[in-house]
């Protein structure tokens, strides 16, 4: 009994796995006269048949012809295969007769106002020649839904009709009713008796509606946002002290009559929490009275989970610039619910010491590597500092060669080595500039140049420019080395011929220059300039001539010692820092030539405001004069007006005048510049300004101005602007307006600048 039954289970499983296999009509004797395709509407025989291992003159195998459906089937175009065979005076005619999945032909939209075809279709599955599954339709229609949602259109409704062609194309019929958009009319909150709604609102990236929501998507019900929006509600909680705070799911009220959504945002604030007790995990590297230093949070303080984020961070700085790169820092809290209490211990696991292992170079195609090599603070096999690595990326980024400068590092050979990647992406350096523009002052203005900021790839800059207009003719060319034989000394050579009319009187100039220096410490440089040149003064008005300003020929000598201070975060676009010039001018004497003296001090502040806004203020006071019998000559005073210095006025309008009203320069002058910069972008920044400054000194007309420094006797002005960086390099528009415009006067100055500001 017990055989019969294992004889029928085996009879059975034969039977199953029958049913289940595909149905090969074929035997394994004889061979293949031919292999034929039939059923195939969209694929070709030739594409199948590359599929089958099943060939002409060949035995016939049932074990190949199963595989040859698994192949076919794997090109996912197929519903159903069959395999028929059929003896012939040739061999056996193997057939493989196939039944196609419908594939998508045209796909129509009907009905879509508000959003393109190409909106839609970016997001669908829906797609011409791709294979089509029922299951799309609903993905579909989903996705439309979605997509109108995002815009604000929450009664859309779609339908999707699908009609096979004789070529089994399934062609897709999509009818959209898109309704009309709602907005957000209110978002409240419930529960928030400690924080104002308004300040909660202000986390949250959901607004509701306003007057100008129709210029943008404000006002938009977004789920994905609204709900990373709770999660920034609860941040806020948790840095104003609430820390059992809970924001529960908001509730979403839509009014289908009046087209509009209020969101409700229920809100359990829990008690506020202060710090009760500051500990720290002290060591040989720093004691706990340093590492509490460097923490914001103090004790009875609201407890502040972001501000102990930053501390964890600074602390790590800490350890890193030590050579710990790998310190882990874990803030420990105690909480005390009765107290309303936290007890917060740093625990530091400093790990091992880390040294510099590989300094690495990407990307530098043009640049050569001890041209950046030599702008790192760190050397290969000393002891790692996180401090040194920030500057050494600030030096690189300032040398301006380079569109972006990326420094990685990662584990090295050793478990105590470190390796550093830096990856840069070359700027155009070399510049063929042509460029024209009209002011009221110099009428048609013409600017040329050539230059190169990285001749050779060495880092060394050789330029050529010249400026042309109605008051002014000047041709310039230099040659600069900021590491003289890859030392530390700059050095640089300069000639220059210029013709400019000073509208009281025309000067010509002819000469050059060398100029020497070397870097005194991370951030502060000394400069030696020598500069000889031959001045030609004309076009004096005999009515107007003085002992400084007449018809002459001189010769100036002069050397000019320069002290400067720069830690500016980057030399474009600061938003950080300061910078201090110090800048003396002697000339005559031993040197031959005329004999005077001149002193300056420039000074630029850079500070980070709220966000991306950047605050700067900028500031210069200058003095000269003659000394022994000689007098400060015409050509060596001061001037100001235009778009480094006093925007909105030109020369014309400040300082003291001749009898004809015509500018004759001063002595001395005073400048303040204030901006408020955003930056929109690396490469694009925006400003507004307000400038206030004067040059003082004797004349027949100082109505304008005195004859000393005077905090009072300023012109100032108020404008705005932009600054990008072009293919020909920094370039500035701005436009100014006088604030104490004076008779005959224009109310402002538009200035166009090539280079930076201050």
């Amino acid at each position: 009994m017990i055989k019969i039954r294992q004889i029928f289970l085996l009879i059975s499983l034969a039977l199953l796995v029958f049913a289940l296999t595909p149905q090969v009509h074929a035997q394994d004797e004889g061979l293949v006269g031919s292999v034929k395709i039939q059923g195939n509407k969209r694929v070709d025989d030739s594409t199948i048949l590359y599929y089958i291992k099943t060939r002409k003159d060949e035995p016939l195998s049932r074990n190949q012809i199963r595989k040859d459906i698994e192949q076919i089937y794997g090109l996912g175009q197929f519903k159903d295969i069959r395999v028929e065979t059929q003896e012939t005076l040739n061999g056996l005619e193997v057939t493989f007769i196939v039944e196609e999945i419908p594939s998508i032909g045209d796909v129509v939209l009907h009905g879509n106002d508000k959003l393109s075809d190409a909106d839609i279709r970016e997001k669908l599955v829906l797609k011409r020649g791709t294979t089509f599954q029922e299951h799309m339709i609903q993905e579909a229609k989903e996705e439309i839904k979605l997509l109108y949602h995002e815009k604000g259109f929450f009664f859309v409704e779609t339908a999707i009709d699908t009609e096979k062609s004789a070529d089994n194309l399934t062609n897709i019929d999509i009818r959209i009713r898109e309704g009309e958009k709602v907005r957000i009319k209110n978002i409240r909150f419930v529960g928030n008796k400690s924080l104002k709604a308004d300040d909660l609102r202000e986390q949250m990236e959901t607004t509701a509606e306003t007057w100008f929501s129709y210029l943008d998507d404000s006002g938009i019900y977004k789920k994905d946002i609204l709900k990373l929006d709770m999660f920034r509600i609860e941040g806020f909680y948790h840095d104003n002290g609430y820390i059992r705070v809970r924001v529960s799911e908001p509730k979403i009220d839509i009014n289908k009559r009046d087209k509009e959504i209020n969101i409700i945002v229920p809100i359990k604030e829990g008690p506020q929490y202060r710090v009760r007790k500051l500990t720290a995990q002290s060591d040989e590297t720093l004691t706990e009275e340093e590492i509490l230093k460097a923490v914001k949070v103090k004790t009875r303080d609201v407890y502040n989970v972001s501000e102990v984020r930053e501390d964890v961070l600074n602390i790590t700085e800490l350890y890193s610039q030590r050579g710990y790169a790998y310190a882990d820092v874990n803030p420990v809290t105690k909480i005390n619910d009765e107290s309303r209490t936290v007890d917060l211990n740093i625990e530091i696991d400093k790990g091992r010491k880390v040294y510099v292992g590989e300094i690495s170079l990407i990307g530098n195609t043009r640049t050569l590597d001890n041209v950046i090599r030599r702008q790192f603070r760190l050397k290969e096999g000393e002891l790692f500092d996180s401090a040194k690595l920030k500057r050494s990326k600030q030096r690189i980024n300032n040398l301006q060669f380079f569109e972006d400068v990326k420094i990685d590092t990662r584990r090295g050979k050793d478990s105590d080595l470190i390796d550093i990647v830096t990856t840069v992406t070359e700027r155009p350096t070399g510049q063929i500039s042509f460029g024209a523009g009209f002011s009221q002052v110099e009428q048609f203005i013409f600017n040329a140049g050539i230059s190169q900021d990285n001749f050779l790839g060495r880092g060394v800059n050789l330029s050529f420019s010249t400026r042309l207009s109605a008051i002014r003719s000047n041709f310039n060319l230099s040659f600069t080395d900021p590491r003289l034989f890859d030392s530390e000394i700059l050095a640089g050579i300069d000639a220059f011929n210029t013709a400019t009319n000073f509208f009281s009187y025309n000067s010509k100039n002819m000469g050059g220059g060398l100029r020497f220096g070397k870097s005194l410490s991370e951030y502060d440089w000394a400069g030696l300039n020598y500069r000889f040149e031959d001045v030609e003064i004309s076009d004096v008005d005999p009515l107007n001539e003085t002992s400084f300003l007449k018809n002459e020929r001189r010769v100036t000598s002069r050397i000019t010692p320069t002290f400067t201070r720069d830690t500016r975060d980057d030399f474009l676009n600061p938003s950080t820092g300061n910078r201090h010039v110090v800048r003396f001018e002697l000339a005559g004497g031993i040197l031959g030539g005329s004999d005077f003296h001149k002193m300056s001090y420039e000074t630029s502040y850079y500070i980070p405001l709220v966000g991306k806004l950047v605050g700067m203020i900028h500031g210069q006071v200058s003095w000269a004069d003659g000394y022994g019998d000689d007098k400060l000559p015409s050509f060596e005073r001061y001037f100001m007006g235009g778009p480094t210095s006093l925007r909105g006025y030109t020369v014309r309008d400040v300082g003291p005048m001749d009898a004809s009203g015509d500018p004759i320069g001063g002595n001395q002058s005073l400048l303040v510049n204030a901006e408020l910069q955003y930056p929109f972008t690396k490469g694009f920044r925006g400003f507004v300004f307000y400038d206030r400054g004067n040059v003082y000194g004797g004349g027949p007309d100082t109505r304008k101005t005195t004859t000393t420094w005077d905090l009072v006797e300023m012109r100032d002005s108020i404008g705005a602007g932009i600054r990008f960086m072009s293919p020909f390099g920094p370039v500035g528009f701005a436009y100014g307006v006088k604030l104490d415009q004076a008779a005959g006067e224009d109310p402002g100055q538009f200035h166009f600048t090539a280079g930076n500001a201050f």
